[in-house]
């Protein structure tokens, strides 16, 4: 394997030299004639730098790691994409492991990554404990939260107003005369979740709404899990004239139950989806929506982490409030006659 020493010894020059050409260094005062050379050589040996010498001489591996429940997620794969953008502009690796919402997993993946020394780590938690991520925070290892935090545990995160557009989506529901409407929710130890149910209860108590239990469905976040548990709520004596969704794969579960069962969107349900998903606007009922900045979160999200990765000094942690958009589409609709009837 081709050195350093081996690429200046062919192009003539000292090994500093090859170094700097190599990190494309700026104002290096030397020829083209020069670097041409240097670039020749490596090529022509075949030259890679020594990553892991060079992490060991720097103290830092320019690699972070990112750990997501569910890559085939839109949301989540934008997420991700966004944040490699922003690792390749600031000269990061990034390493992605996903979790499938499996606890045991994702603490496996802390632990390797962190033993592997990347620089810093960028999750979306499964929740079901933060022992391991407090373990993190006393060791001062920079890592930040992303679209899921935890309420009693203070951490860098970046998070949307999930609480705050659940409560406007009901409203937009209610305005067009729905009473009696349903919340298809995913696991409920999610704080996104946990706070989209308190923004549907809000409007619920404020509007007087429909209470009955059944209306709320704790299921998962899969596609089946929306399918079952739309149609649990479809078959019910008394339907819900309205539904909102919280989740891009169990949007989608539910749109083939509201098919299965016969009804017509909107004509016979109104449905608002919490999804990201691109296919949403060419539906043969285009949803109406609540989208997350993805772009910008993930953006925000590698930010904050480069902040405290770069930091001399222990830094106070920040949490970052998104806002969300609901996208105007064809699936709601006033209520009608025969919903009432």
């Amino acid at each position: 394997m081709a050195t350093l020493k081996d690429v200046a010894f062919l192009a003539q020059v000292h090994p500093s030299t090859v170094s700097r050409v190599l990190r494309c260094s700026e104002n290096l005062p030397i020829s083209a004639e020069t670097r041409q050379r240097i670039m020749a050589a490596a090529i022509e040996l075949d030259y890679h730098p020594d990553q892991r010498a060079r992490a060991l001489r720097l103290g830092k591996s320019n690699t972070i790691g990112l750990i997501i429940p569910d890559i085939s997620n839109p949301f989540f794969a934008d997420i991700a994409q966004s944040i490699e953008q922003e690792c390749h502009k600031a000269g990061y690796m990034l390493m992605v492991c996903v979790s499938n919402e499996d606890q045991e997993k994702e603490i496996n993946f802390v632990n390797n990554l962190t033993s592997r020394g990347i620089d810093g780590l960028i999750i979306a938690p499964v929740q079901d404990s933060y022992a391991h991520l407090v373990r993190l925070k006393k060791k001062n290892y920079p890592f930040v939260l992303i679209d899921r935090c935890f309420e009693e545990f203070e951490t860098n995160a970046v998070i949307s107003d999930n609480e705050a557009s659940a409560f406007d989506a009901m409203e937009h529901l209610v305005k067009l005369g729905h009473r009696r409407i349903a919340f298809l929710s995913g696991r409920p130890t999610i704080y996104t979740i946990r706070k989209r149910l308190a923004g549907y209860l809000h409007a619920v108590n404020v509007y007087d709404l429909d209470r009955t239990p059944e209306l709320i469905s704790n299921g998962g976040f899969t596609f089946e899990q929306g399918y079952k548990e739309c149609l649990k709520i479809l078959s019910l004596p008394e339907p819900p004239s309205a539904l909102l969704v919280s989740g891009n794969q169990i949007t989608f579960g539910a749109l083939r139950a509201i098919v299965e069962t016969g009804l017509k969107i909107p004509e016979d349900i109104s449905l608002i989806g919490f999804t990201d998903s691109i296919v949403t606007p060419f539906l043969v009922s285009p949803l109406t929506a609540i989208t997350h900045p993805l772009r910008d979160m993930g953006a925000r999200a590698f930010a904050l982490l480069l902040q405290h990765m770069n930091a001399k000094e222990r830094l106070p942690f920040s949490r970052i409030v998104v806002e969300t958009k609901m996208l105007p589409g064809a699936s709601t609709a006033p209520i009608n006659e025969k919903m009432i009837a």
